[in-house]
């Protein structure tokens, strides 16, 4: 436990949540750690005779951070040692140590980059690699609506984006590029009469539609490659 009544310094996980119980600190979990200032601003009272605090938190970044921090802030009242105090869990966001510097922050989804210029599946998958991403994954309805904003501002024509699935190991059994079946991603979207090609098209890609088609893998098509938030 730490009094938040002083500045202090704090060795606490990163993505993990922070509790605070009045003027006590607990960390939950362990894990990869970054320094956190906590600090006491000022105290006040309101109409009501009422008092309150403001607490400041500061992280401490690092050169290799590369795009924004995501805080999320949640609170209720709850009893500490018998006395009525505010429950705080900030839950705090950072993005990948090694996140390109293209690449787009869609909060709740994910970091992504929209390359343009039509490639083979076989190249888009290991210029994702090279950015230490991979081909997209889509996971959810909303998530390919979000994406497909970027495409359609793009203003790249054609109806066909890469994905991260094929079927290299068993033919019509799509896996994705992290190993999973395509249907339990989430997004399990396939056109009519897909997956229909055999043993001639072993890739993926999504058309504007939404709809997953199995695709030649020789195919150029535009891509995303994408950085989980996890």
């Amino acid at each position: 436990m730490y009094d938040i009544s002083k500045v202090a310094v704090l060795i606490i996980p990163r993505r993990l949540p922070m509790t605070a119980y009045g003027s006590a600190l607990r960390v939950a979990d362990t894990g990869l750690v970054e320094c956190y200032y906590i600090s006491l601003i000022d105290g006040r009272s309101d109409t009501s005779g009422r008092g309150g605090e403001r607490v400041s938190l500061d992280h401490g970044a690092h050169e290799h951070e590369v795009g924004p921090w995501e805080v999320d802030v949640d609170h209720s009242s709850v009893k500490c040692n018998d006395v009525e105090s505010v429950h705080l869990v900030t839950t705090i966001t950072a993005p990948p140590q090694h996140l390109h510097l293209n690449y787009k922050l869609l909060p709740g989804l994910g970091y992504y980059r929209f390359h343009d210029i039509p490639a083979s599946w076989y190249k888009a998958a290991v210029t994702c690699r090279k950015e230490n991403g991979h081909l997209l994954v889509l996971n959810s309805p909303k998530e390919f609506v979000e994406l497909k904003k970027i495409w359609d501002a793009s203003g790249v024509k054609g109806d066909y984006l890469h994905v991260g699935i094929n079927d290299f190991d068993k033919e019509a059994q799509f896996v994705t590029v992290l190993g999973d079946l395509v249907n339990s991603t989430g997004y399990a979207q396939w056109g009519p009469n897909e997956p229909n090609s055999g043993d001639t098209a072993n890739c993926g890609a999504v058309k504007r539609t939404g709809d997953l088609y199995d695709s030649h893998c020789k195919n150029l098509f535009p891509f995303f490659c994408e950085q989980s938030l996890s």
